[in-house]
């Protein structure tokens, strides 16, 4: 087992995202008879998860449906076409931040799958059904700095709850209290157990911010017989595969 952390310094949350957008997103045109996704990218002011009524849209915002872009109107209104296995996303703009769940993995996607994943060694995706009659995005106003830390992990990949503990052991409880506002898994979570993904999470949340992951060859669904739904246990636990 290889595990890396690094705590870097950066310049501009803003500048960061453009970064991250320009390097995973190809922007390009989907069939024409996809459907239309709507939705909206609002304040939610009660922290609730759910729009509730005078709770204002937030306009200037990009959403994402892993190949084109939308801009939020005025009232924070985007639409994107989408096809039968989509993932719409928010791009986190400066100075708002999106929920976390109790793992601290940040809540930002929307997965249109309407018969689910296949059958295979790991869930994936269940039925979505039709797509909603809207989409909508909760952000949270959070003031950040020109100067920030994160922590990025390379290949933590356990192969089971023992190697789990070891990383919270060694790694997890010197950087509980850390300054730094988020964390990076860049690839290999896990070591092909994506059953390892819960316990995993539960550790690593412990360092209390929000931390978010990118797909690595050893966080697929190796026994999946399309290699399109491989990713969906991924998926559905941490967002798009960009």
């Amino acid at each position: 087992m290889l595990l890396m952390f690094m705590r870097l310094r950066f310049f501009s949350f803003s500048k960061m995202s453009e970064i991250i957008t320009a390097a995973f997103l190809g922007l390009g045109t989907l069939a024409a008879q996809a459907d239309l996704a709507r939705g909206v990218v609002y304040h939610d002011q009660n922290r609730n998860g759910k729009r509730d009524q005078g709770e204002p849209g937030v306009s200037g915002v990009q959403v994402s449906n892993q190949l084109e872009i939308s801009t939020t109107d005025e009232e924070g209104r985007w639409e994107l076409p989408g096809d039968e296995d989509v993932t719409f996303f928010v791009i986190k703009p400066r100075d708002w931040m999106t929920p976390v769940n109790g793992h601290q993995l940040p809540r930002f996607f929307y997965t249109h799958k309407p018969a689910g994943s296949p059958d295979q060694s790991f869930p994936g995706i269940a039925p979505t059904g039709p797509l909603p009659s809207s989409i909508d995005f909760p952000l949270i106003q959070a003031q950040e700095p020109e100067k920030f830390e994160a922590v990025f992990f390379g290949d933590p990949q356990p192969r089971n709850v023992r190697e789990v503990e070891y990383i919270g052991h060694d790694v997890v409880e010197e950087l509980i209290g850390t300054s730094a506002k988020f964390g990076v898994t860049l690839g290999d979570i896990v070591f092909d157990d994506l059953a390892v993904f819960e316990p995993l999470n539960a550790t690593i949340a412990l360092i209390g911010i929000p931390w978010y992951n990118v797909i690595g060859n050893h966080d697929i669904n190796y026994d999946s017989a399309e290699d399109a739904d491989s990713d969906e246990t991924f998926t559905r636990t941490y967002g798009p595969n960009y």
